[in-house]
Order: C-alpha cells, then structure tokens, then sequence
C-alpha cells in the first residue's frame, strides 16, 4: 500500500500514485497561500511575484536561539527531554513540519540540519552511574518545499541513530537515557533562477559532450539515474524512452528535489551504486568528487550536480580528461589518469583506503614539478611589526557539562597590551588598555594603528641614494641580482624604501616581487590555543571586512588574517613558555625594548617575567584592592602549583618600587612586561633568522616553513616532486613513525648500587641509552632527490643484487614493495626488537588469555577498546612491504627472506641537507646565550616536520562576515556545518574535495626509514653480539632503548663503546666524561648521567616509570605533567601492573567552545593495565611479538 504524503489517499500501485502525484492539488505555495498539483507547482512557483517577509522570529515551542546576517543563517532550539531520536521525531514531527514550512514562507529554499544533545549514561561496579552528553549532528539537506519532508525525517533518524550505534557498540557499556536539546539549524538557500530546464553548463563542459540533462522540469535524479541504468542510443534526453524502466526501481526515498544525503537510502533499497561529482565553485572550476561508493554494485551509475540539477555522466573518462592529457582512463575516486585499464585496477586498490578527493599532481594546474626556493618576497623584512598580549578574568563557574567534566572558570578578556615596532628596533606606538571592552577595543585601536603606520611610512619613505660606483654597477649589470637571470630590456634599479640604499640591478617583475610587504603582523604568545578565541570574540565586521584563517580545525587556528591583519603565533616557533624565553635571552636584548617604556631605574624589577594571581582575580572589583594577595592566591590548577617565596618577594619589591595604589596597578605593569619581553624574544628570533638565513619569520606560520625554506635556500637544491599518483600513494600508505613499545613490562636491577643487591643473584645493571637527534641524524644521510623512476621488470633482478652486493654510497637509491618472510628459527633471537614493523589493527582473538581478562575488566568498568592501526613490531610475514633499499639489506642480512618484488621506484639520491645541518649544528657549538643555541637546535629539528606534511589532512574553515559571503558558501555542495558567532560573524566548515600534492613526501619516508635502520644497527650490530641473550630490552621509544643487562660493570662496558657514546653530559669527576662526541648527531648517551637506575615499570607505549635512587621519572602520556609530579608514585604503576588496578586523576585544563574560552576540571582515567602491542604472559611482565611461533604453542 503506498500513501500520498500530501493528502494521505492511499493506493495499491506504486504507478498509480506517481500519477495521482500529479494531479494532486495538495501543494501549498508558502508566498501566495494558493494550491497547486505537484505537475504545475515548480512553474508557479517560478512566477509567483508575492512579495515575502524575511524576518524570522520565535515560532510556536521553537525559540530563536541565534541567527545571523538578517536571517540568512539561524538555529532554533528547543530544549525538552525525549527518550530516543526515533520517539523525538515523532513527537515532534508536525511541530518540526510547521517549523519548517514556516521558514519556507520567510526563506524560500534552505539547507537544514538537526543537531541533538544526547546524554548516556552507564552503570559502575560500585552500583553509581556516570554520564556524558554529546552533540550530534545530521547531514545538511536542502528543503525548496514540503514534498518530501516524510523522507527527511527518515533520513535524520537513520543518520543520528547510527551515529549513537557507533558510540555504543563494541562493549562501551554506554546508553542513550535521553535526548536533552532539538536544534533545527538553518541557512537560507539562494537558488539559480529557473528549474531543471533552465540550467546551463559552462562551456567548457557542455563542449565535453559527456553530460546528459534530463529534459524535465523536476524528478532530474530520477530521470538522471535511469539514463546511467539504461543508456539510449538515438534520443537520449527524451524521456519517454526510461518510463518503461521506471517501475524497476523504488523512488519513494527521493523526492521531486533529490538531496545528496538522501541517496544513500535509495542505493541500498536498490541495491545499485551511485558516484556523484560536482563542480568546485571557487576560481579553479575543476569537478570533484562529492559522494564516492568504494564498492561498486553491478548496477552502478555515476551522476553529475550543478546548479541543483542532477545530469547522467555518459563518458567519465571524457568528462575529466583534458586537452593536453595522454590518460585514458581516469579514477573514480582521485580522478588521477592512466593509459590503461590494468594500471587503473592496481591504482585503485591503495586510492579508495584514502578520502574521495581531487588530486592535483605537480606538472598539472600550474603547480610546479620542482622544489626550491624561489620564494624572494620571504628575503624582505617587514617593516612594523606588533606584539600583543590579552590578559583575562577567571570569573568562578559551577557548572557540570557532564558526570565527568565539570566547569570552574569562565574567561573574559579584561586587558589588552600593544606595541608596533618599526625596522630600526624603535617601539614607535604603543597602547594599554584595560576595561570591560577590551576584545573589541583592541580591534578599534588595530584600525587607529593601521592610519598611524601608513603616515609613518609615507614619512620615512626615501628615494634611492647612489654614488658613481654604484651607478657604473647598474649600468654594467648583465644579470638580475634577484633571479641571477640575464637582464632583457625590463631592466630597473632596485632600492630599499626604507634606507634608499642601492640593491642592485633587477628584472622589473624581480623588482615587484622586493617590495616592502603589505601585511601588518600581529604575534601573540600561544594565539592558537588562547587569544585567537579572544580576538574573534570581539570582531567588528564594520571594521574589518575580509577574514580568513588556517585551520587546524573549527575551534584552533594556525593563523587569522583580517584585511591586512596577519595574527601569528610565536609559539608555533619558540617551543617554550614565555618565561623561559625570556630566562634564556641575553640581558641587553631585553633592556633594548625595556627601557623604551620604563626608566633605567626600573629594569632591575623587570628582567624576568612576573606573575599573576589568575585565578584569584575573578572579578573587576579585585582591581581594587590595595595591597598584593597572599602567597597562595598565587595557586594555578593548571600547573597544581604556587609561586615559591623568593618570587613572591620580587613581585612585592616591584609593587613597592612602582607605587601601586591597587592590584589593577600591578596587574598593568605585569602587562606591559608580558608584552615588552615578547617584543625581545621574536624581534632577537627575526634578527637572527635574517642575518643568518636572509628570511623574515613572519612570513611564515611555524619554524618547520621557517627552517624548510632556510635549508633550500642554502643548499640551492631543487628537488624533483613525484608526479605519478601510484608513486604517491605507495610512499603515503608506508609512511610509519617511531617504535615506541614496551618488550618486558618490569626489570629489575641487582648490582652493588642498588638498594635490595643480592650476591646470589647475577649482577645487573639497567642502561637507559638515548640518540643524539635521530632525524637530524638521518636528514644528513644520502636522501632522494630527483628523476624517480619506475624500474622495469625485466631489471628487477639486477637491482635486487646491486642492492645486496655494493656497500658503498650509490648515485641511484630505491624504494621497494616486496614480500618478506620471517623464518621461525629467528623469533627467539628476534622477539625483543622485530624487523620490518607495520602498522596494524590488532583483533581481539589475537590477545592472550591474559589481555582477554583486562578487557572484559575494562568493559565491565565502562572502558572500551579501541581498535586502531598502531605501528606493532612483530614477526609475521610481511605482504606488500614497502621499504628502503638499506632496510631491505640490513633485513635480509639478518635473516628476513625476500619471496617476491611487487614494484621498484629508483630516483637519484645525495646528502643534499648535510652541509645545512652541519652548519646549524657548528654554529650551535659556538653560540653564546641559551637563547641562541635553542634557536640552532629549533632550526634542524623542526626541518622533519615539513618533509613529512600531509596535506590531505588539511581543514577547510571559512569565517563569513556578512550575508553574501554566507550564502556563497551554503550553497556550494561542500557545506557541512556552521555555527554563530554573533549577528555579523558565522564559522562555516567545508568538507574537503581537492587536494594539491606538493609536498617530497620521499623525503620523510627516507628519514623514517634510515632512522629506524640507525636504532637496528645500534641493537643488533653492536649490543647484541656483545651480550648476547644476558641483554633484555624492556623498552623503546624511538630514539631510546631501556635495557636490562647481565653484565659486572655496566660502565666499564659503555667505555667499550666510546665510538658510539656522547659522555660530555657525565658529571666531569667520572672516569667517563669527555667532549669528544660532545652533541654529535647519532651519537647514544646515557638519559641517567652516570646514575643507577634500580628499576622499570614499563605498562604500555608512553607509560612507564625508572626509579633511580632517591628520584623518579615518570611518564604518562594524557596525563598533566602537573598531576604526574604531584599525584602518581612508582607504586601506581605497580599496581596498575601487578593487580590490574585503574587509576583516575582529576586533570585541569582549558578548553574552548564556539571560542568561550573556560577552566575544567577533568576526571579521567589515567592508567590501563592493558597494551595490546605485545602478546603478553600470564605473569603480566613476559611478553611476546606478534607472530611468534610459541603463541601457537600457548595457544594449543
């Protein structure tokens, strides 16, 4: 029985209500009240000429919760208690329709979404309950009338509900008790004028002759999808020849107007499959993938969507060829183009475990084939640049967000503090301010700013000064000095506007390309995670008009740029608070800033950060008091820690030497302070990258940019970027980070120097080794370069033995993917440190007996396991491992056995980046402050950073601030979500559809590869012949091995190794102490000094602890170091691992949402006995590797 969904006639037929449909005259125009069949409604509404009213309001139980630019975005809310999404929808179904129908009248078309607040709760061994609540959001669907409402409401359900399925599976032990918020969010739908009739390609599609429009005026998709089922060769777009088809298929999940989420409902109900792409509506116009099935069904079509108007694509491989391109088959998923279909099929395998994106190849779309430094705009300095600071209220909060997370403080910006720096160290303006509006102050006082720099440089601007010799270099010069191309007849004469020197001869675009940045940079000391949310808080988009940011999601950005506003984060280049900075900075740089506001009298009391009692100022009325708080108002949550007495003197002799009146007096002198050190410590940071690089920091966001285009432009290397996708793709799915896992979970040490020594026993030392930086180490190796290459079948052997017969380093290196196997006979000798580790998803049934009991405890305690890929040293055989030649060497050498070479990649390689790291690393020994030598070792290990980017990882996040830009991006497909700052300001996130790979990924694969080849030979070349089976590795984390050793003098051992050891660190009486190997890349030392470690408590990854004597080390990844130091003993972790024991400590931290900065209190699990790397014995300690024979044995 089918039912009319607008007037409710019920009908035996699926036919006969597709023609009732037509005539039924149950349509409601929402602008003229009048009622039309679903036939004539589409050309009414066409003509309609009612005039409607746009303002939206409270509606009915539904209030208006937030809007933006004049109702173009708004979410209405209603906040109830409903027992699940199924009985919340459908209770408030009619009150959700007339919601909607509402908004119809004021908006026209929409795009609509639901977002719920779910609360779950879940029953503790003790009998208590605990709770959380979270938001979940459906997919956006796009609404021009009620037709199809009944089918949205399916879909909303369908969306959340397997969105709760996914939190509650697998065992969490979590239920959905109720639904506490309905929030209907909205953004008004600008359509293009007319219907499907009316929609036109761009040219350069419609000339492609691969799009096929149904010749209709609604129903495209359907039409659409039975052109793809059953293509037509004469007459394709009439669409009486697809009416016979049309009972085949079940349409009642699509409407008139189709969204995108609701064609998933429609594949399964069919069982066919449907790939839809779209036209990227931004400058480029390039198709992109919007919805991609990875399993194609026997029935599959693929489907055009533009302007709202779904088309058949009848050639996909004419649709996205090119004019220039030799491909013949293209990707469904990448839209990458092969030469053949049987390359295709092996391209996809590996492209369809990655997101459905464009991907734009170097050599294509204008982006470069090579890369090198030709960036010559970075070389010129800025020449104002501001340092800021906001200082904020900690206002008490007593709010539980949920069982488990409770709210203490609330963040208001209270103060902010300016000063602009011109090119000659002068701090030329300056502004403190502190009141109610300081967000939006500090906005005004930017513009204010602006004017004032533009005078100040219209006024220093000089004209070129030029003596005789100067002017017979010009006239002689052959060459640009930008470029170093020959000079043509757009030859000009290139002069610093600041200072009118001469610099040189140069190409007209050479010259443009010198001028003086238009940007003004602002840097904040941790912008990112706090004075970003501040500033956009107080944006005033009658102030500024155009904002942009870089993401690192919706919440955290990298940068913000306003107008020509470029906020940076210097804390994305110095990795170190603001106090030890400033610590580490040499006294005359710091006065040079100093003394420009304060006399000299006052330096004494300024050198060093100050402090302030954060959370004891909770309102403006302690401004008021007159005398500095006690000690303990100087208490931090976050750090679980005061002030120590002698700081507290010091703030008292500044509060004296300044004759405070009141706390708001010191808290602006702290103020100024904050930002006058900051002004030191960036502007010694820009002198010296520009000095010794040529390059100003604040062109870039982070030191890894910084650092990258440093070493290019030293070494004058221009690298060849892969430009075959399967090249790509095979490097990508084989990039693997560091070892850090855990081989014996507790060792202890027996020798003479421990507490509990028994002679009985053999004497044992426990050894914590550490490399001197290992990527540095291995980013002065050969690397690869250029003129990659596949290798032909028929060379393969040849390669095969030049890789195992030559030891020398060669021009030509290789990446290989080969099968390997790991004979048995090894996995004894193996089974503390495998070969060849791969990222892996370990299942259930591969646990012990052991690891299955923790995690029944865990479920029973409400803790899930979570199966991810985790880098797992094992010894099982390996299947298409993708690896470095020198790996692969150092692996059959030791026993691994090569059963078969899938594919080679050759390229030419060099040690291309050794004299940049030798030179960083030379003048790191010469440096004279801290400040400096921090700066050389930022400066080579930051440089890992850039080879290893992935761009696919990229957010899309658009700040609108105003209704055109809003309505721009609703209405391209890639809308995902939004939410409202304020009336004039609205955060809109895109989903992702195209991606440039740029990067020589190559090189951070090789860095990886040649890292862990380093630790390898350190083990089984030089510890393990030495020891034998008395060595025991308890743990690795990277660059690091823990070993237990049976040896009688554990340091007359490591003299033995003097060749590989840096002793500079030892205490200079030790016998060991030298400089010989002092910082010497690769190089091991010892993390203890010379000092007995006593024992290891090693649970899993990045949770251990070493009791050395009287001390401790402790480690404990998620947890705040705070609450490490202050709350967690060795004898934690020992319970934890001998009794299986679960620890939970309240953690403090900030955290934001929709930028409302507050302090939580966090009570959270800290220790799990359970690591899942290792196949662990019933002892709890013994484990073995993955693949070990005698796992079989265990478990026969």
């Amino acid at each position: 029985m089918f039912s009319c969904e607008q007037c409710g006639e019920n009908f035996k037929k699926y036919k006969s209500l597709l023609l009732h449909r037509t005539k039924c005259k149950t349509i409601t125009c929402v602008k003229c009240k009048l009622q039309y069949s679903a036939l004539n409604f589409l050309n009414h509404l066409m003509e309609c000429k009612v005039k409607k009213t746009t303002d939206i309001e409270d509606f009915a139980t539904f209030k208006l919760h937030k809007k933006a630019f004049k109702n173009t975005l708004g979410v209405y809310m209603k906040a109830e208690s409903w027992n699940s999404i199924e009985s919340l929808l459908a209770v408030e179904k009619d009150n959700i329709k007339n919601l909607l129908k509402y908004i119809l009248e004021k908006l026209g078309s929409v795009k609509v979404q639901v977002c719920v607040l779910l609360k779950f709760i879940k029953q503790k061994p003790d009998g208590e309950l605990d709770a959380t609540e979270i938001y979940k959001v459906s997919q956006m669907h796009r609404l021009t009338t009620m037709h199809n409402f009944s089918a949205v409401i399916k879909d909303w359900i369908e969306q959340l509900e397997l969105s709760i399925d996914q939190f509650t599976q697998r065992g969490s032990g979590w239920v959905l008790e109720k639904v506490k918020v309905l929030e209907i969010r909205i953004g008004k739908l600008k359509e293009h004028s007319g219907g499907c009739k009316t929609t036109r390609l761009p040219l350069i599609l419609h000339r492609k002759k691969s799009l096929l429009s149904p010749n209709c005026k609604k129903e495209c998709f359907k039409w659409s999808v039975l052109m793809g089922l059953h293509p037509q060769k004469r007459h394709k777009e009439k669409l009486y020849l697809y009416k016979r088809y049309e009972g085949l298929y079940n349409f009642k999940d699509v409407g008139e107007m189709t969204s995108i989420s609701q064609i998933k409902r429609f594949e399964r109900r069919n069982n066919i499959s449907i790939n839809i792409y779209t036209l990227s509506l931004d400058e480029k116009k390039k198709i992109v993938p919007l919805v991609i099935n990875e399993k194609r069904k026997e029935k599959h079509v693929n489907l055009f969507f533009y302007n709202d108007h779904y088309y058949c694509i009848t050639n996909f491989n004419a649709l996205i060829k090119s004019n220039r391109s030799w491909e013949r088959f293209y990707c469904y998923s990448c839209l990458s183009g092969f030469r053949d279909v049987h390359s295709l099929k092996k391209h996809e395998v590996p492209c369809y475990n990655k997101a459905p994106q464009r991907v734009i190849l170097p050599g294509t779309a204008k982006v470069p084939t090579k890369c090198k430094f030709n960036k010559i705009e970075k070389t010129i300095s800025f020449p104002y640049v501001v340092y800021a600071d906001f200082e904020a209220l900690l206002v008490k909060s007593d709010k539980a967000l949920t069982r488990n997370t409770f709210e203490y403080q609330k963040h208001e910006a209270c103060s902010f503090g300016l000063v602009a720096v011109d090119w000659s160290d002068n701090i030329i303006y300056k502004e403190f301010y502190r009141g109610h509006d300081a967000s939006e102050k500090f906005i005004e006082t930017l513009i204010e700013l602006r004017e004032f720099l533009q005078t100040h440089l219209d006024l220093n601007r000089k004209p070129v000064s030029m003596n005789n010799t100067e002017r017979i270099v010009y006239e002689s010069a052959t060459q640009c000095y930008v470029c170093h191309k020959l000079l043509n007849d757009d030859k000009v004469l290139d002069h610093c506007h600041l200072t009118g020197k001469f610099r040189g001869a140069a190409h007209n675009q050479c010259n443009l390309q010198m001028r003086l940045p238009d940007k003004l940079p602002i840097i904040f000391h941790n912008l990112k995670g706090y004075d970003a949310h501040l500033i956009i808080k107080g944006l005033k988009t009658d102030l500024i008009k155009n904002i942009s940011v870089i993401p690192q999601n919706t919440e955290k950005y990298i940068a913000i740029i306003m107008d020509n506003f470029l906020f940076l984060d210097s804390l994305a280049f110095l990795l170190s608070s603001l106090d030890t900075l400033a610590n580490n900075l040499p006294t005359e740089e710091k006065t040079k800033f100093l003394k420009q506001v304060f006399s000299e009298a006052d330096l004494p009391y300024i050198l060093a950060k100050g402090a302030l009692p954060y959370e004891y100022m909770d309102s403006w009325g302690k401004f008021e008091e007159r005398k500095l708080p006690p000690i303990n108002a100087f208490f931090s949550s976050l750090s679980q820690k005061t002030i120590d007495q002698q700081t507290y003197d010091r703030l008292n002799g500044i509060w004296n030497h300044f004759e405070c009146e009141n706390l708001g007096d010191f808290h602006d002198i702290y103020l100024k302070v904050d930002v006058l050190l900051l002004t030191a410590i960036f502007q010694n940071f820009r002198a010296t990258s520009l000095k010794q690089f040529g390059l100003d920091p604040c062109h870039y966001f982070s030191t890894p940019g910084l650092t990258w285009d440093a070493a290019l432009k030293f070494t004058g290397m221009k690298l060849d970027l892969l430009t075959d996708i399967d090249m790509i793709l095979m490097i990508e799915n084989a990039i693997r980070g560091g070892i850090s896992c855990v081989m014996s979970r507790y060792a202890k040490a027996n020798n003479e120097f421990t507490e509990e020594y028994n002679s009985e026993e053999p004497t044992s030392f426990i050894a914590y080794l550490d490399v001197n930086n290992l990527y540095g180490y291995a980013l002065s190796d050969i690397l690869p370069c250029r003129n990659f290459a596949w290798v032909p079948q028929n060379e393969v052997d040849g390669v095969i033995d030049e890789i195992l017969n030559t030891n020398q380093e060669r021009k030509t290196g290789y990446i290989l993917e080969v099968d390997l196997d790991y004979p048995e006979s090894l996995h004894d000798e193996h089974n503390d440190y495998p070969l060849a580790p791969e990222k892996i998803i370990v299942d259930n049934d591969q646990l012990s007996n052991f690891q299955k009991e923790i995690v029944s405890m865990l479920e029973e305690n409400g803790v899930k396991r979570y199966k991810t890929k985790k880098l797992v040293p094992n010894l099982m055989n390996k299947k298409k491992y993708v690896l470095h030649e020198r790996n692969l060497k150092f692996y059959i050498e030791k026993g691994l056995i090569l059963k078969k070479v899938h594919r080679i990649i050759k390229f030419e390689q060099e040690p291309w980046l050794r004299s940049y790291i030798q030179m960083c690393t030379e003048n790191r020994k010469r440096a004279t402050s801290s400040f400096e030598k921090d700066f050389w070792k930022l400066m080579v290990n930051s440089l890992y950073g850039k080879s290893i980017e992935d761009k696919r990882k990229h957010s899309k996040v658009k700040v609108a601030t105003n209704g055109r830009q809003a309505l721009q991006q609703i209405r391209k497909p890639m809308f995902e979500q939004f939410y409202i700052l304020d009336n004039d300001i609205a955060i809109i996130k895109l989903k992702k559809f195209e991606v440039i790979l740029d990067k020589p990924i190559y090189l951070g694969f090789t860095v990886l590869e040649l890292s862990k080849l380093h630790m390898y030979k350190l083990h089984y070349d030089h510890f393990k012949p030495k020891y034998e089976s008395k060595l025991s590795l308890t743990y690795t984390d990277t660059d690091s091995f823990i070993y237990k050793i049976e040896t009688d003098d554990l340091f007359k051992d490591l003299e033995d190794f003097d060749y590989l050891m840096d002793f500079s660190d030892y205490p200079q009486n030790h016998f060991l102490h030298t400089t010989n190997n002092k910082k010497k890349l690769g190089y091991l030392k010892d993390e203890m000094n010379g000092q007995i470690i006593d024992e290891v408590v090693a649970i899993k990854s990045k949770l251990y602890a070493i009791k050395y004597g009287a001390n401790k080390k402790l480690t404990a990844k998620g947890v705040q170091k705070a609450v490490v130091k202050s709350s967690i003993s060795i004898e934690n972790y020992k319970d934890c691992l001998f009794s299986n024991a679960l620890l939970k400590h309240d953690n403090f931290r900030l955290q934001s949402k929709q930028h409302c900065i507050s302090s939580v209190r966090i009570n959270k699990l800290s220790f799990s006995p359970l690591d899942d790397k290792r196949y662990i014995l019933d002892d709890a300690v013994s484990t073995l590797a993955f693949g070990h024979y005698r796992i079989n044995t265990t478990l026969d």
